[in-house]
This record gives structure tokens, C-alpha cells and sequence, in this order.
């Protein structure tokens, strides 16, 4: 049931309804301290949560190339800073202390470009105004689509990344005729990261129940029978690579992708989602899984005829 049955369109924004999850068992594959929002607004319409945590995030075991670019940063090096991700704010925050200087302060002078309202509300709360941030395809295609042309000068970017990002933006970028430094801000790893190399501190653990790879298979294939399929929600695709390499109890979910990049790669490996998110928002979220369920529910409807005569 991982989304033979095509990708249905997703509702846009503002077209939620509470309540249209009421009784859906969503797992969401996220650590407990990054679930909260997207699991709240599960909750609110109604879904039982769990959740499958399968990656985490480190500080690279060479910290210097990251602490090279924000010193260039402080000294005003750079034209523009691009942060993709809130993981990548908490990772430039962490790499920052030892040079004694806050990341927001680093960053004054220096245009910032973003990627997600994620990504916007750690730069926030970090105090650090966003200069440019795509409104409809938040993605590093839809940055790309809006980044300006070089100007006279410089024209230098700083793009502190995971260390298995993909490289298009900076590809993009480079093509475009900017110098494009790309530096690993963070390493993805195996749950749980160990405590010491942790990117941040544990946030508040989401109120749900939290579930291992083991767990989950017991779980996934002990379920009473017609209860139905659940949904599980795939927000990277380094996360779908796990989740199907250790995971997946094949033909009992819908696997919901968090973005393109995430549905790529779960049809690459062999296991299309059953619906894409148009915007990597809770919300959109739960309208991507809404739309899954309405799917199913549409194509397990019985047919009237089952020897395919035709109806008078």
C-alpha cells in the first residue's frame, strides 16, 4: 500500500478542516524534540501519533571548514548566507560559541536567504531578519527560481550544508555565475546521535508514543484486521532510505512525502508515496496525509460488478 495507487493532488493552503484525520494512525518518522508542531496539528484533526525517529544530526568531525566560513562571515566575506534548514541554524549557533561571537552577529551586514517557514522561525528566534525566502515552492528549486543575477563585485555566497545535502543548489548557483562556498555544517547519522556530538540540546518530547524499527514491525504487522492502512509521513529522503531499508512491513501504509526530493527518492527505491506535501508545513503535512487516506478510501470503494458486466 506504499502509493501504488498514484500521488493524489494535495489541498493548498488555508483548506485544512479539523477533524478530517479523526481516528488515522499517522507514524512520523522525526526525533521527539522535532515532532512537536507537526504532530500537534495531526492531533488537532483527529490522528493517533507515533512516532519512528530514524535519523539525527551531529557536529562534523572536522568542525574547521564551518568555523573558517564564519569568520569570513563576521568579517563580512560573503554577499549572502543560505540556510536551508532549522538544523543548519542550531548547527552555525553551536559552531559559533567557540569563536565567542553570537551566529546573529556574525550574520549582520550580510544579506540571509532561507528555505521554509522552519528554517524562518530558527532564524527568529536566533534574531536574524530573512532577506529572501520562496513563498509557494519552498525548496532549493524554488530559491534558485527567485536568486538574483551577480552584480559587479565579489558576488560570494556562504552555504553551510548537512553533509549529505544535495548539491543542486549550489550547482545552480555556481552556473549562475556566483562563487558558491559549500561547507558541511552537520553530519546525519543513525538515532540517537550520541549525547556529546549532538547538534543541539533535546528539545520537549512530543506527547506521543515513540516507537523503534523493531517496535514499528511488530506493531505495523499486528494490527487488527480492518483497521485499515496507516500512514507514514517521510520527511527526508536520507529518513526514506532508512525507513525502507529497516523499517517497511510492506502493504500495510501509505508512505506520505514530505517534499519532492523525499517522493524522488521513495520512487527510486521502489516505493512511490501515496501523496506528496505542496508545502513542508504541518499543515500541508496533515492535507498531504488526508488526501492519501481519501485515495484509499476512494479506490477501496466495492464494485457493484464484479464480473465487469456493463450496467444497463
Amino acid at each position: 500500500m506504499s502509493g501504488e495507487r498514484g500521488t493524489p493532488s494535495t489541498p493548498g493552503p488555508g483548506t485544512s478542516s479539523a477533524g478530517n484525520l479523526a481516528g488515522t494512525d499517522v507514524v512520523l518518522l522525526r526525533t521527539p524534540d522535532r515532532a512537536g508542531p507537526m504532530a500537534a496539528e495531526l492531533r488537532a484533526r483527529g490522528a493517533h501519533v507515533r512516532l519512528l525517529p530514524l535519523i539525527d544530526f551531529q557536529r562534523p568531525a572536522d568542525t574547521e571548514p564551518v568555523s573558517a566560513g564564519l569568520r569570513g562571515l563576521g568579517q563580512g566575506e560573503f554577499d549572502w548566507i543560505i540556510l536551508t534548514s532549522a538544523t543548519t541554524v542550531q548547527a552555525l549557533s553551536a559552531a559559533a560559541e567557540p569563536l565567542g561571537v553570537p551566529f546573529a552577529e556574525l550574520c549582520g551586514g550580510t544579506r540571509v536567504a532561507a528555505v521554509g517557514a522552519g528554517t524562518s522561525r530558527a532564524l527568529e528566534a536566533a534574531g536574524i531578519c530573512v532577506d529572501l525566502m520562496p513563498a509557494q515552492d519552498q525548496s532549493a528549486r524554488g530559491l534558485a527560481a527567485l536568486w538574483p543575477a551577480p552584480g559587479p563585485g565579489r558576488n560570494r555566497i556562504f552555504l553551510p550544508q548537512a553533509d549529505i545535502a544535495n548539491p543542486f543548489l549550489r550547482t545552480a548557483l555556481s552556473g549562475a555565475g556566483w562563487d558558491v562556498l559549500a561547507v558541511p555544517a552537520y553530519e546525519t547519522v543513525d538515532y540517537p546521535a550520541p549525547g556529546d556530538l549532538q547538534v543541539s540540546p533535546r528539545g520537549k518530547t512530543a506527547e506521543t508514543d515513540l516507537l523503534t524499527p523493531p517496535d514499528y514491525r511488530a506493531w505495523a504487522s499486528a494490527r487488527p484486521e480492518g483497521t485499515g492502512a496507516h500512514a507514514v509521513v517521510v520527511t527526508s529522503p536520507s529518513t526514506a532510505r532508512r525507513f525502507v531499508r529497516g523499517a517497511l512491513q510492506p502493504g500495510t501504509s501509505l508512505l506520505v512525502a514530505i517534499g519532492d526530493p523525499t517522493a524522488a527518492a521513495l520512487r527510486d527505491l521502489g516505493h512511490p508515496a501515496a501523496a506528496t506535501a505542496r508545502h513542508p508545513t504541518p499543515a500541508g503535512i496533515a492535507d498531504a496525509v488526508h488526501a492519501a487516506m481519501t485515495a484509499l478510501d476512494l479506490h477501496d470503494v466495492p464494485n457493484p460488478d464484479p464480473e465487469g458486466r456493463e450496467q444497463p
